[in-house]
């Protein structure tokens, strides 16, 4: 192989592994042209594919988009931070909090947008996980109980003014009382709608689908650990083909078994991966307030069972749909990258002249996948420690 100039980047391309070098001019791609490599595929190889795009990740190294104290400059912080793990636009996600909290968490996020380039490139909008969810136990997740509420066009109208209009993701539980005619409101003004902590009946959730639902957030999680055979949430929103599923598959949220279930259910054209990242991502074990990681790299209700949040990278969701799942590379990475920016009404991410020199580096060693480098335009970042670790070989409720 010729020597890679300065401002480019030589690989294997990720849809159909030729041999290609892409030349980068500042935050664009300039050019992308035929490279020298050899033909037969060693797992040493590099490989050039679309950075990520997270639809959900709630914070990270022990800062929360929730925190009602959330300054522009953690923001910044949490959202550059992704560039280590291969996440070149994500959706900061607000979970469930009073209204003057979220209101403040959503004007921090536009604030820091406002303020900086970099962070407005990376921030796709804002993701309310919250706070018109279910308020039993097992449903409610992590979520507290005292901030959830009814449906409400206002005061989801007032977050979304406090955001600058970023807020493109609303999950709610569709069987609280106005759930449905806010879901026609909401999707009526141009924002995506998911389904989520929720108990809903199957005729509910058809209902919300009918009226406009097009997500369900982390299905399989975020509910009771104990359901009826039939019906229950998770049979009758895999059964609908109107709706995409995002999937947390860090090892932790899903077992083995019940991934594949439910990629074969949707198929990998409806999955997105999702981090869901907790606000202690990148922490090492300890218990901090009333949350805790194990050692097994769980984020947990600190005493509990009870999952609140994720601790790993989409980077290893994408190993894990190769490796257990059997999915092809280029199928398992739309999962994480055309997919959500589809789902967002987005462009689907390309690398050509002219788009955003937002791309990852990897390679595929005995059929793993390992995250190498991430460009966000432009600029690259080594793939952090944590992407190199192994998924967890056993998964919990």
């Amino acid at each position: 192989m010729s020597a890679v100039p300065p401002g480019a980047i030589e690989g294997r391309r990720w849809s159909d592994g030729a041999w290609i070098r892409v030349t980068i001019e500042g935050p664009t791609i300039a050019a992308v042209e035929p490279a020298d490599g050899p033909d037969r595929v060693d797992p040493a190889d590099d490989w050039i594919g679309p950075a990520f795009w997270d639809i959900q990740t709630n914070g990270r190294l022990g800062v929360s988009f929730s925190d009602p104290t959330l300054t522009p400059e953690q923001v910044r912080q949490i959202v550059l931070a992704q560039d280590a793990i291969g996440t070149a636009r994500c959706c900061p996600t607000l979970i469930t909090a009073p209204a003057d909290a979220m209101r403040s968490g959503v004007s921090a996020i536009a604030s820091c947008c406002e303020a900086d380039p970099e962070v407005a490139h990376r921030v796709v909008g804002i993701h309310l996980e919250g706070p018109f969810l279910s308020p039993d136990d097992g449903y409610r997740g992590a979520h507290p109980i005292e901030a959830i509420r009814d449906p409400d066009w206002d005061l989801f109208q007032s977050l979304q003014d406090a955001s600058g209009g970023r807020v493109v993701l609303l999950t709610l539980a569709p069987e609280r009382p106005g759930a449905i005619d806010l879901i026609k409101k909401v999707v009526g003004s141009g924002v995506v709608v998911a389904i989520g902590h929720s108990a809903a009946d199957p005729e509910t959730i058809r209902a919300a689908v009918d009226a406009g639902a097009r997500l369900s957030t982390h299905l399989g999680n975020g509910i009771v650990a104990t359901l009826p055979r039939h019906p229950n949430p998770i049979w009758t929103q895999a059964a609908d083909d109107r709706l995409a599923a995002s999937l947390i598959a860090d090892g932790h949220h899903l077992s083995d078994d019940v991934l594949r279930v439910l990629v074969r259910a949707k198929t990998p054209a409806r999955v997105i991966l999702v981090s869901d990242a907790s606000p202690l991502a990148g922490l090492p074990p300890g218990t901090y307030g009333r949350w805790a990681v194990e050692e097994s790299g769980r984020v947990v209700v600190a005493g509990t069972p009870y999952l609140a949040g994720a601790n790993r990278p989409l980077s290893l969701g994408v190993d894990r749909l190769i490796r257990i799942v059997g999915l092809p590379p280029i199928e398992a990475i739309s999962c994480a990258s055309a997919r959500p920016a589809l789902l967002l009404g987005r462009p689907e991410p390309a690398i050509a002249p002219g788009e955003p020199a937002d791309l990852i580096r990897f390679r595929l060693p005995g059929d793993r996948f390992e995250l190498v480098e991430t460009l966000v335009l432009g600029q690259p970042t080594p793939a952090g420690p944590e992407t190199a670790s192994p998924p967890p070989a056993q998964a919990s409720r």
